[in-house]
């Protein structure tokens, strides 16, 4: 059994023709082909394969536009699944679909949760359904024990006790590594960690330099956004990026998006001849019927309700810049109210976060929870970090981290009150609970 990953930045994104003469062309034959997290709508492609007399079986959890491409076996939760299945990733559908069906033994297959725990937080698929959260949760418990080498070896580089291993070190460590191969290079790299051709270390090594090469790339986009030095100011919602390496944009775009409430699209210079592009939208926009209502200028597009990607000619940019930005300037958004937990620290234990930290896993749908206290008076604070750029809070006996808050120490800054999230922290074989901060209240004017 052997696996092909197209490269992004010379093939571009899904199953489609390059991507199918490249396997039918290879000396090898190929018996069997399985197509994961794509595929649902690439009919040409899938019909190549099939025409050289390759079966081939589809696992997908994107949605289906028309007519789906004609597989041997074509396995997608939106074509009549259930709700608790279109809410599953690529990984959850073949997991869940080899669970259910028995193709492999449960016991093997239990081993394999961890693989599914990391592509459930990966892909950011709702922690309402418990499907997904019994995945995470089972899963980062077989992470805890892997007998994966390669993942022992990263987790050991990025500082994490396997023993606490938990969705916040996947979103936050793992993942971020494991992602940035593919994203400025080739995400064979990262298949490494899985599955060794060369010394681990060797695997571990590249991954660390490249994801911290990615969080360089990514602070400067940010810091082009922010400072509006992009190519044409009078673009607000569709910012494009001549030097912006186009394998990171996405998880920019999301933090741009989260940060202004707002839609945006980040758009980066792709393999000649194209412009490729990511649009994040918040709660409530649908970001696949934006990116549809266009489709007829785009070579390539697709995604979900709140994240798509595209590529489109460069004839065709300007075009396509400008009906972007006059359906993103016309969006309304409505923010959703967040539901805010009133506790003072002092009145916070250990005990009782870990019997609250049993409603996870967090995440979209199931929101980590967050808590709230009032302030008055001065701020007691102190300068955090190597070079001072966190900040400690303190209130009630209790310290309130603010990570990148050094700015906390203007004497202007008088907050009514601060928002928090808990978390248990492990520290040299020992727990303890620290408070972060996530948001300054103030009073209105």
């Amino acid at each position: 059994m052997k696996y092909y990953i197209p490269d992004r930045h010379a093939q571009g994104y899904g199953f489609h023709h390059k991507v199918a003469r490249k396997i039918t062309s290879r000396s090898a034959k190929c018996d069997l082909l399985v197509i994961v997290d794509c595929g649902t709508q690439d009919t040409q492609a899938i019909g190549e394969i099939r025409a050289c007399g390759i079966p081939v079986i589809v696992f997908d959890h994107h949605l289906a536009r028309g007519r789906p491409a004609d597989a041997d076996a074509l396995i997608n939760p939106h074509i009549d699944g259930s709700d608790l299945g279109r809410d599953l990733c690529a990984a959850g559908v073949v997991w869940c679909w080899a669970w259910k069906h028995e193709l492999a033994p449960r016991e093997w297959l239990a081993k394999r949760l961890d693989l599914a725990a990391l592509a459930t937080v990966a892909d950011c698929v709702p922690m309402s359904s418990p499907v997904n959260r019994a995945i995470v949760r089972e899963g980062t418990k077989a992470l805890r024990v892997t007998e994966r080498d390669g993942l022992r070896k990263l987790m050991q580089r990025l500082e994490i006790d396997p023993f606490t291993v938990d969705c916040a070190s996947l979103s936050m460590k793992i993942i971020p590594c494991l992602n940035a191969a593919g994203r400025l290079e080739h995400a064979d790299t990262a298949m490494g960690i899985f599955f060794p051709r060369e010394d681990v270390d060797v695997s571990v090594q590249k991954l660390i330099l490249l994801n911290k090469k990615r969080r360089d790339y990514s602070a400067k986009i940010i810091s082009d956004v922010d400072s509006g030095a992009c190519d044409n100011p009078k673009y607000k919602y569709v910012l494009f990026g001549d030097d912006w390496p186009a394998g990171v944009l996405s998880s920019v775009a999301s933090h741009v998006c989260a940060g202004r409430d707002s839609p945006i699209v980040l758009a980066a210079n792709a393999q000649e001849p194209f412009i490729r592009g990511t649009l994040r939208v918040p709660p409530g926009v649908d970001a696949e019927a934006i990116l549809g209502a266009i489709s007829e200028d785009l070579d390539s597009w697709g995604g979900h309700r709140m994240a798509a990607g595209f590529s489109v000619e460069r004839g065709k940019w300007a075009n396509v810049r400008d009906k972007l930005e006059e359906i993103l300037s016309g969006i309304e958004v409505c923010s959703d109210k967040e539901d805010i937990l009133c506790w003072r620290p002092a009145e916070l234990a250990l005990d009782e976060w870990k019997d609250a930290e049993r409603l996870g896993p967090f995440g979209i749908g199931n929101p980590y929870p967050k808590l709230f206290c009032e302030h008055s008076g001065p701020i007691r604070a102190e300068p955090l970090g190597r070079n001072g750029s966190h900040v400690k809070i303190l209130l009630d006996g209790r310290e309130l981290l603010g990570f990148s808050g050094a700015n906390l120490l203007d004497a202007g800054c008088s907050p009514s009150g601060w928002v928090y999230k808990p978390r248990v922290n492990f520290w040299r074989s020992s727990e303890n609970l620290q408070l972060v901060l996530e948001r300054i209240v103030t009073s209105a004017a």
